[in-house]
C-alpha cells in the first residue's frame, strides 16, 4: 500500500473518531440536567444562614466625655487620688443582630405554604472599642494615651468608663436598634428566597 493511501486512510480514521466523539458529547449534553434537590428543613435553613450570614452592623462613633471621681480607695494610681478626672475619647459602638443565637426551634418550615418563619433576635450592642487617642485631664494637666502604645491600668480604667458611658448613650436610641434588625432581616430574606421559600419574620420571644 502506497504511503499516500496510508496517509489518506489514517486521516479518514481520525475524522471518523472525531465525529464519533462530537456525537457522544452532543448526546451527553443533550440530556436534561437534573437539579440537585435539597430538603428544606429547619436544620438546612440554619446551616445555610450559618454559611452565608455576615453580621450586619451599624457603627456609631461617639466623642465621649466622662468625669471620674478618683477616691483614695479606688484602683487608680495615687497620682490621681482625690481628684475629679476628665476623660475624653472617641468610642466606636457596633450595633447588629447576632445570628449565632439561632437554633432549630427558632426556624419553622411550612412545606405546603412554601414559607420559612425565623424568630429574629433583637439587635444589640455587639462591640465597643477605642478609636484613636484618649485624653485624661487632671489637676496636673492633660495626659494622652495613644492607641498604639501599651495601655497601662489607668488607661484601661478611663477606657472602661468611656465605653460604659458610650453604650448607655447608644441604648437611648431605640430607632437605631430597629434599623439594625431591619437590615439583618433584609439579608435573611435574600438567603431564604434563594431556596424558593418566602421569609416570615417572627420575634425571638415568640410573638
Amino acid at each position: 500500500m502506497s504511503g499516500f493511501r496510508k496517509t489518506l486512510l489514517l486521516f479518514g480514521f481520525v475524522l471518523l473518531a472525531t465525529a464519533a466523539l462530537v456525537a457522544v458529547v452532543k448526546l451527553d449534553f443533550s440530556k436534561p440536567v437534573q437539579e440537585e434537590q435539597i430538603a428544606i428543613t429547619s436544620l438546612a435553613i440554619l446551616e445555610r444562614i450559618s454559611d452565608q450570614y455576615f453580621v450586619v452592623t451599624k457603627s456609631i462613633y461617639i466623642d465621649q466625655k466622662s468625669e471620674i471621681v478618683v477616691d483614695t480607695g479606688s484602683k487608680w494610681s495615687n497620682f490621681f487620688w482625690g481628684q475629679t478626672v476628665k476623660a475624653d475619647g472617641v468610642i466606636r459602638v457596633d450595633v447588629g443582630v447576632d445570628m449565632s443565637q439561632l437554633t432549630e426551634k427558632d426556624i419553622v418550615v411550612d412545606q405546603e405554604a412554601k414559607t420559612v418563619r425565623v424568630d429574629v433576635p433583637p439587635a444589640d450592642i455587639l462591640n465597643a472599642s477605642q478609636h484613636g487617642d484618649i485624653e485624661v485631664e487632671s489637676q496636673q494637666g492633660v495626659l494622652r494615651y495613644v492607641l498604639d502604645n501599651d495601655p497601662n491600668e489607668d488607661h484601661n480604667r478611663a477606657l472602661e468608663q468611656l465605653i460604659a458611658a458610650a453604650k448607655e448613650s447608644v441604648r437611648q436610641d431605640s430607632q437605631l436598634f430597629e434599623d439594625a434588625r431591619d437590615d439583618a432581616t433584609k439579608l435573611l430574606r435574600l438567603i431564604i428566597e434563594g431556596t424558593g421559600y418566602e421569609l416570615m419574620v417572627g420575634d425571638a420571644d415568640g410573638e
